[in-house]
């Protein structure tokens, strides 16, 4: 029996335009049998999501995603943790602090150049990522797309570019498996340089698995990652990084692939959850 499911969601807790409810109805309505909430840095939407998935019948992981330090984009996905650690709880509220932190440098860089966008806070109910403010530039006219928003205004280089204090990926890693869960890489895709020489010391560090199928990953990227994780092991996992209308392209469970690697990791998510 087919059982597809999508590891990779942001409600509007973060960077994604749905409640987590309306997100597991609508994988609910998509035939789905496993989703993860996976929103930035926050476990606001979790408990939501999952009592939605008990409500109507679909199992839901408690997710995050991490944004850790490193050159360019390193997340971290942590599935079946306990929300309530104090570990990870501290390890959240420190990555919500200095993301404040830095969406408060951001918004002054974006006045100081003449663009208003004080509707930005009001797009998220919990996190506020750069996404937010790239579509608040863009509704407000000043950018034709989020995508040329990024580029002119908020990423290294720019006139409004504010680098965040992360969490290092090995203390990520580690956060997670102590609230006992599992900690999977973000697209690597995604990565610069090596994947592989990062995906080594990620490994070094106890990272769990890989997200092998991914929307932005090239066929030739996908039999990398996947022939890799199964040389050494490491759990292969799917995800959409659906945000709703934010991504409008991307539809939940987009990623996912009849093959005995997913189904092997569907079987292992569900025994873990309570």
């Amino acid at each position: 029996m087919n059982n597809p499911y999508d590891l990779h969601a942001h409600s509007d807790r973060s960077d994604g335009t749905e409640s987590p409810s309306a997100i597991v109805q609508k994988a609910k309505e998509k035939g789905l049998s496993l989703l993860a909430v996976t929103d930035h840095d926050t476990a606001d939407g979790v408990s939501e999501a999952v009592n939605e998935g008990k409500r109507i019948g679909l199992s839901v992981i408690p997710g995050i995603e991490f944004n850790t330090e490193h050159p360019g984009e390193l997340h971290i996905l942590g599935y079946c943790v306990d929300i309530q650690n104090e570990a990870l709880i501290n390890a959240l509220s420190s990555s919500k602090r200095a993301r404040e932190k830095r969406n408060g440098l951001i918004f002054e860089k974006l006045k100081s150049l003449g663009l208003d966008i004080s509707g930005v806070f009001k797009q998220s109910s919990g996190t506020t990522t750069r996404l937010n403010f790239a579509i608040a530039l863009r509704d407000a006219g000043y950018a034709d797309s989020a995508r040329e928003a990024f580029n002119a205004y908020l990423s290294p280089g720019a006139p409004a570019y504010v680098p965040t204090e992360r969490i290092a990926p090995e203390d990520v890693i580690e956060v997670i498996h102590g609230a006992g869960g599992v900690a999977v890489l973000a697209h690597p895709c995604k990565l610069k340089g090596d994947p592989l020489d990062l995906i080594r010391k990620l490994m070094g560090a106890g990272i769990d698995g890989l997200e092998v199928y991914y929307p932005g990953s090239t066929e030739e990227q996908t039999e990398r990652f996947l022939n890799f994780a199964l040389q050494n092991g490491l759990m292969v996992t799917c995800g959409s990084d659906y945000h709703g209308a934010n991504r409008s392209s991307v539809s939940l469970g987009c990623s996912w692939r009849d093959t005995p690697e997913l189904k092997k990791t569907f079987e292992r998510l569900i025994k873990m959850l309570p």
